[in-house]
């Protein structure tokens, strides 16, 4: 299995997003946010980003056709016109990021996916991109503020923890499967945190 990892910028300072990437021998980021700025962390806006990490010996690029959460075009939109995070990972373009990826990986890079969001449970970055890898032979591995390692199978079962008490349950007239439940708990998140165009202000984290 191809390792993968995620990473949150949070409002690290760089020194110490720096740390977090070279811990775990990051050579590549891919930023998979739908714009490569923040309007509180300028330290993380693309062009700064870029420069700071190419000083540093590690690779830069924005992914944000590919793995970005800003979508409103609507054949990628549910009936509410919430991004829906299915319909993103069948797109032409989430396909191209998937064999750019893989193309990078099999190259001997170290990816790491970043994302705004320090914790990877209210991220696009788990909840679209990486249920979609871990389901397509990735090793995903979540690194967080402390440095730590989270295995997306650790952070799929603090999902269902989450959403335990909304999630189908088994009854005397319907089985209800683990993996079905996992899928409910991935579409209640999405519901969570998926991007709606018309409220664009509330979302920098995609």
């Amino acid at each position: 299995m191809l390792p993968v990892f995620t990473v949150g910028h949070s409002n690290h300072p760089f020194p110490y997003f720096l740390e977090l990437l070279q811990a775990h021998g990051i050579t590549c980021l891919v930023d998979v946010r739908s714009v490569a700025a923040s309007a509180y962390n300028p330290q993380f806006n693309g062009g700064v980003l870029f420069a700071a990490l190419k000083n540093r010996g590690i690779a830069y690029l924005h992914f944000a056709r590919e793995f970005g959460a800003r979508h409103d075009d609507p054949a990628l939109l549910d009936a509410e016109g919430r991004v829906d995070f299915g319909k993103v990972q069948r797109s032409a373009a989430f396909r191209s990021g998937m064999e750019r990826l893989k193309s990078g990986l099999e190259k001997g890079h170290v990816v790491a996916l970043m994302c705004s969001e320090a914790d990877p449970l209210e991220c696009h970055r788990f909840a679209m991109v990486s249920s979609h890898l871990s389901r397509n032979g990735f090793d995903v591995r979540h690194i967080l503020k402390d440095k730590t390692l989270l295995a997306n199978a650790e952070l799929e079962e603090l999902l269902l923890k989450k959403y335990a008490k909304k999630l189908p349950q088994t009854s005397l007239f319907e089985i209800v499967t683990p993996a079905e439940q996992l899928a409910a708990a991935y579409r209640l998140c999405n519901r969570e945190i998926g991007f709606t165009p018309q409220q664009p202000d509330a979302h920098e984290h995609a």
